[in-house]
């Protein structure tokens, strides 16, 4: 299988592949290099339109799978199951894709892209250290949304997982794999805390 992996920085995007191919129980291959380059999650939003398109009539890419950070935003909830909330992101996310995915004209011989959408909240920093820290969790960042003060904040979350915010990409890259090949062997424990951020994509990838 061939898949596409996008999210906010190409660390992730790595960490991101083992998940999936944990999930999926086999070792994909990513499609080249696109032309596009998303960094920060309005931009991953912006370009989605283009990236479908692409992915659709310029390659032979099975699936896309995305992943963006919360922040201070509202994290996704069971209710945006039934009616969308415009201001959480994988709801805004799965609106585009829906609109996006309904335009594609047919390709001979070329099946429907599978798409697969996760949230990580508040940061995928905060996934990376599910197993370390048993405070980071959706229901503890949910809290601190209400005005609770919580031990850690985002900066933190980089700082447990980096050491440093001057980090270079491949040393970043290096632990983020790490991070993502721990996860493999407990992502019960992943869902449990996450569970309306990776649970969602860990759904979606099971139907594929």
């Amino acid at each position: 299988m061939k898949i596409a992996v996008v999210s906010e920085y190409t660390a992730d995007e790595a960490a991101l592949k083992i998940l999936v191919d944990s999930v999926l129980g086999i070792k994909s291959d990513l499609v080249s290099p696109r032309k596009w380059r998303p960094g920060g999650w309005s931009h991953v939003l912006a370009l989605l339109p283009t990236i479908v398109k692409d992915l659709h009539y310029s390659s032979d890419a099975d699936g896309l799978v995305i992943v963006i950070d919360s922040d201070e935003s509202p994290p996704h909830a069971k209710p945006h199951e039934i009616l969308e909330d415009p201001s959480c992101r994988l709801c805004q996310l799965r609106s585009v894709v829906t609109k996006e995915l309904s335009a594609l004209r047919t390709v001979p011989a070329r099946s429907t892209l599978k798409v697969a959408l996760g949230l990580a909240v508040p940061q995928i920093e905060a996934w990376y250290l599910c197993g370390i820290d048993p405070h980071v969790t959706e229901a503890e960042w949910a809290r601190r949304l209400k005005g609770e003060r919580l031990t850690y904040n985002k900066q933190s979350l980089k700082r447990a997982v980096y050491s440093s915010d001057r980090m270079p990409i491949s040393a970043k890259t290096e632990l983020a794999t790490k991070a993502a090949q721990r996860l493999t062997a407990n992502l019960e424990e992943l869902e449990q805390r996450f569970p309306n951020g990776f649970g969602p994509l860990l759904r979606d990838l099971r139907n594929w």
